[in-house]
């Protein structure tokens, strides 16, 4: 798919036509929310407020309740928690796990948690979904601080944004990236590629069930198509 894309007309190029994946595509797979206000993030580095930690530190603090050291630890797949500027998603799951997992001494998460721990624990759950899922970068695993801002924001704000637009402009700028001769890697939501291909290109996509019934009784009739 990569080579077959055009980033002079942001089309795929096949012997039979040209085709893309487009904001509708977008929608129906993921469910994102088309309509709303830009995504625009902010790579300012915040000023300094606390004297034992740094603009960011105190800025992951405040969205996440977890301080990141900034040298010396590094996480599992051997990035260090906090690096120019990114945020290890395996150092935030790993000290979730931590906090909140039984087996590793934390405290689940109940109805009667504080309402504090229950938006710190969504709030790392949207940021995960955000760089390991819609915005990825080549790594997989390091999210850029700037999208912090936009998780502290209220949570009608982040609600009234148009992901959908966002997920599609990132996903044109990585194909038209990968599609130079000496690219070798490619970020950007992959999977979307993947289920848009399976959908419009018989030749490549898994057999379905035919007898599969998709009817209003089955847990995903109600999700995006995506995840079915």
């Amino acid at each position: 798919m990569v080579e077959r894309w055009r980033k002079e007309t942001h089309c795929f190029n096949f012997r039979e036509g040209e085709c893309t994946i487009t904001l509708k595509d977008i929608a129906i797979l993921t469910d994102l929310p088309i309509d709303g206000d830009v995504v625009c993030v902010d790579s300012t580095p915040p000023p300094k407020v606390v004297a034992n930690m740094s603009g960011w530190q105190h800025f992951i603090w405040t969205v996440t309740g977890l301080c990141p050291p900034e040298k010396g630890d590094h996480d599992a797949d051997g990035h260090p928690p906090l690096s120019k500027g990114q945020v290890s998603i395996t150092w935030l799951t790993a000290e979730i796990r931590r906090k909140h997992n039984p087996e590793f001494g934390g405290v689940p998460l109940t109805e009667e948690s504080s309402e504090r721990d229950k938006e710190i624990y969504a709030r790392i759950y949207i940021l995960g979904m955000i760089g390991g899922v819609f915005f990825p970068k080549k790594s997989n695993n390091l999210i850029s601080n700037s999208w912090l801002k936009i998780i502290l924001g209220s949570w009608d704000d982040m609600g009234n944004l148009s992901w959908a637009s966002a997920c599609l402009a990132q996903l044109y700028r990585s194909l038209c990236n990968a599609s130079a001769r000496a690219v070798k890697e490619i970020d950007g939501a992959m999977f979307i590629v993947q289920f848009w291909a399976w959908e419009h290109l018989q030749w490549i996509a898994p057999k379905v069930d035919p007898d599969k019934d998709w009817g209003p009784d089955h847990p995903l009739r109600h999700e995006a198509y995506g995840c079915r």
